[in-house]
């Protein structure tokens, strides 16, 4: 039995304590440590985005705020919502707006009472003299004191003995409840 390592031994040996060296390094500190890295640089970068997006909530709100701020301070005040099962003033508008027309008819759908927003949609159509006057009509409905929407107008012109304009579309009509059903 020999007892002596020869140099090419040692050498090999040296090499294995070396390569045992590294990959200690590298398996017990380098990757843990990269791994680390890696995840505080996704940490940072996560940060960042909800910062930005923090920033641009911020402007939007701030921009509101001027916005908000340039309405109240205004001469006329800005329309408000009128409080739900205000159909009662919503048809004495309607029908002071719509004296003004040859014939008129208001057909109304189901209320949807479902959200805080109540939404009343009617259907109506009249009759006037001339494209102008159909315009001003519109335009009185829509400028209304009560909050509204005009959706899929359509105005035909009949040519024919008597000159007139006929008028139909849907108007949504937006009223708050504060306690909606469901």
């Amino acid at each position: 039995m020999r007892r002596q390592l020869t140099t090419r031994e040692w050498m090999l040996l040296a090499l294995l304590g070396v390569l045992l060296l590294v990959s200690g390094y590298m398996l017990l500190f380098y990757m843990p440590q990269t791994a680390e890295r890696d995840r505080c640089l996704g940490e940072a970068a996560s940060c960042r985005t909800e910062i930005e997006a923090a920033q641009l909530r911020l402007e939007e709100k701030r921009r509101m705020e001027r916005e908000l701020e340039a309405l109240f301070s205004s001469e006329t005040p800005p329309l408000s919502i009128a409080d739900y099962d205000n159909l009662q003033p919503v048809m004495f508008e309607l029908n002071s707006i719509l004296a003004s027309t040859e014939d008129y008819s208001l057909s109304f759908s189901t209320v949807d009472a479902s959200q805080t927003i109540v939404r009343r949609q009617l259907s109506i159509s009249f009759t006037i003299g001339t494209y102008e006057s159909a315009k001003a009509v519109l335009q009185q409905l829509h400028d209304s004191a009560f909050r509204c929407m005009l959706d899929s107008v359509g105005i035909t012109i009949n040519q024919g003995e008597r000159d007139a304009v006929a008028v139909s579309g849907t108007i949504v009509f937006f009223e708050y409840q504060a306690n909606p059903q469901a």
